[in-house]
C-alpha cells in the first residue's frame, strides 16, 4: 500500500518518521508533502496516487487538516484519510465527520502496519486496536487501546529520507532525537496529563529506549547526512540521571561529540548534572519557568518549582557556558496583571538569551481545561474548532486585564532582554492589541530560534518563507 503524509510546514515530524520506518519495513511505499512548499497540492498528490493520506494533528492545527482533507475528498473520492496525534487521541470523535474515514489513538507503529496490512489483502481492518474506522456504510467501529510498547528497541530507527524530496530540509545541519516517551511530571497545561487518563493500565507511561539504541540510532543518522548541532527533544532529558542519563552522555562523549540542545527542569539539575552537560557538548537548554509567581506556577500550573530552585539552576548553567531559553506563560485562571509583570521582572532577573513566552490554551485533556470550564471562563458555546492554530496570538480564557496581558506577551522578550524598557512598556500595554506589537513578537521570535538553535542565516530565511502563513489556520 501507499501512503502519503501530509503536513503544512517545514520541519521534520519525528512521529512521522518513526511511522514511515515501520511502514516501510512492512512492505509499504511512503511518501510525504509539505503543502506549504507546493505550488499545486492536487497535482502534487495526483503524483504519488496514494492509498491512504496520513495527517498527523494537534490541536489549532487540525483545523487546516480537516480542510485540506475536504479538498481531497473532493478530488479524490477513493482515497482514504487517517488522523493521528495528539487531538486525534483526545477527540477521536472528529471521524463522525465527513472526511475521516480512520483515526489512530496513541502510539501508532503496530496499528499503522496493521491497518495497511489489511487495505493490501482486503481484510477487514474494523477490529484494529488503537483505530476508530468508519466503514464504506458510514458505521463507525470504536476500537480499545492496545497495551504500551514497553520495549522501544524493537522499532526502526526512525526513517528521515522521507523529508529528502525537500532539499531545504534535508541540508539543514540540525536534527532532533528523542531517547524515550512520556514524562512523569503532571503539569496542568500539559497533555501528558490526559494522556496518562488515557492510557492507564496500558503498562508503563514512561519509557525509554536503551542507550546502546540512542547512539546507534544517532551514528546510523550520522553516516548518512552531515550535522553540526542536534537537539534531543525529551520532554525532560534529564529525568533518572544516575542510571540513565549520566552513563548516556559518557558514551555520547565517546561515539558522537557534537554540540546538542535539551529540555530541562531546574529541580532535576545539579551543578555535577550541568557540568557533565557542557563537558559533553551542551551548548544550550530550554527551562521551563512559566510564571514569576510561585502561586501561579505551582498551585494553578503544578509545576511545583521555587523561584530559588531556578535561580540556582540558572547560576550553574550561565557558570559552565550553557546559553538559556526561558518557557513562559500568560493568562492561566487566576493571572492578574501583576502577576504577569512577576513573570517578565524575574525573567530579567534570570537574564537568559532569549524568554520564550506564549498565552495559555486549555488544550484538551489538560487539567487547565477542566479548571477554565468549572469557573466559566470560556467563551458561550467554546468548542476545540475554535482554537488558534498558535499559542502565540490570542487566548480563549477570559482573565483581569486581558488585553493588556495579550499586549505584555507580546512585547515580553523585548522586554526581557531590554529592561530599561520596562516603563514604556508598562504603558504601550494599555493600547489595543495591533500589528506592531505582533511584529515585533515575531521577529524576536524569529532571531531567537536562529541563536538557540544556532541556525545559519541561510536555513533561516528558507524557514522563514515556508512557514510565513504559521500563525494562519490554513493555506487556502
Amino acid at each position: 500500500m501507499r501512503i502519503l503524509y501530509l503536513q503544512k510546514d517545514p520541519f521534520v515530524n519525528m512521529g512521522v518518521t518513526q511511522l514511515v520506518a515501520c511502514t516501510n519495513e512492512a512492505g509499504h511505499e511512503s511518501h510525504l508533502i509539505i503543502e506549504n512548499a507546493e505550488g499545486n497540492l492536487r497535482r502534487a498528490i495526483r503524483r504519488i496516487d496514494p492509498d491512504v493520506i496520513g495527517f498527523s494533528v494537534t490541536t489549532g492545527l487540525h483545523l487546516w487538516a480537516l480542510q485540506v482533507a475536504h479538498k481531497v475528498k473532493q478530488w479524490f473520492p477513493h482515497m482514504k484519510t487517517l488522523f493521528g496525534g495528539m487531538h486525534a487521541t483526545f477527540y477521536p470523535e472528529m471521524i463522525e465527520g465527513p472526511v475521516v474515514d480512520c483515526v489512530c489513538r496513541g502510539d501508532g507503529e503496530d496499528a499503522l502496519v496493521e491497518y495497511l496490512d489489511a487495505l493490501e489483502t482486503g481484510e477487514d481492518p474494523t477490529g484494529i486496536r488503537n483505530l476508530w474506522i468508519k466503514d464504506d456504510e458510514g458505521t463507525i467501529y470504536r476500537n480499545p487501546m492496545r497495551p504500551l510498547e514497553q520495549n522501544l528497541d524493537v522499532y526502526p530507527f526512525p526513517d528521515r529520507s522521507i523529508y529528502d524530496a525537500y532539499p531545504f530540509v534535508k541540508n539543514q545541519k540540525i536534527e532532533g532525537f528523542i531517547t524515550g516517551r512520556g514524562c512523569p511530571d503532571n503539569c496542568s497545561f500539559c497533555f501528558h496529563v490526559g494522556l496518562k487518563k488515557i492510557m492507564k493500565g496500558l503498562g508503563q507511561y514512561t519509557r525509554r529506549k536503551s542507550i546502546e539504541y540512542v547512539i546507534s540510532e544517532i551514528e546510523d543518522f550520522l553516516s548518512k547526512y552531515p550535522l553540526r548541532r542536534l537537539v534531543f527533544r525529551d520532554d525532560t532529558f534529564i529525568v533518572g540521571y544516575d542510571d540513565y542519563v549520566k552513563p548516556l552522555l559518557a558514551e555520547y562523549r565517546k561515539r558522537i561529540g557534537i554540540p546538542f540542545s535539551v529540555l530541562i527542569r531546574a529541580d532535576y539539575m545539579t551543578e555535577e548534572s550541568v557540568r557533565d552537560l557542557a563537558e559533553s557538548g551542551c551548548f544550550a537548554v530550554k527551562m521551563g519557568v512559566e510564571s514569576g509567581n510561585e502561586y501561579m506556577r505551582n498551585k494553578i500550573m503544578h509545576k511545583h518549582l521555587s523561584n530559588e530552585e531556578i535561580l540556582e539552576c540558572m547560576g550553574w548553567l550561565k557558570k559552565y557556558g550553557i546559553m538559556v531559553q526561558t518557557s513562559n506563560i500568560l493568562g492561566s485562571p487566576g493571572e492578574t496583571l501583576d502577576s504577569a509583570w512577576e513573570t517578565l521582572e524575574f525573567n530579567a532577573k534570570l537574564a537568559p538569551e532569549h524568554a520564550w513566552c506564549s498565552l495559555i490554551q486549555p488544550y484538551p485533556g489538560t487539567t487547565i481545561q477542566d479548571l477554565v470550564m468549572k469557573d466559566g471562563m470560556m467563551p458561550p458555546g467554546f468548542d476545540q474548532d475554535e482554537f488558534e492554530q498558535s499559542y502565540f496570538m490570542t487566548t480563549p480564557v477570559d482573565v483581569e486585564n486581558k488585553r493588556e496581558i495579550t499586549n505584555l506577551q507580546k512585547l515580553f522578550p523585548l522586554a526581557v532582554r531590554y529592561p530599561w524598557l520596562a516603563p514604556v512598556v508598562k504603558e504601550a500595554i494599555k493600547l489595543p492589541p495591533n500589528q506592531v506589537y505582533n511584529f515585533l513578537f515575531k521577529a524576536h521570535y524569529g532571531y531567537s530560534i536562529m541563536r538557540i538553535n544556532d541556525m545559519e542565516v541561510l536555513d533561516f530565511l528558507r524557514i522563514g518563507w515556508y512557514t510565513r502563513n504559521y500563525f494562519s489556520q490554513t493555506s487556502f
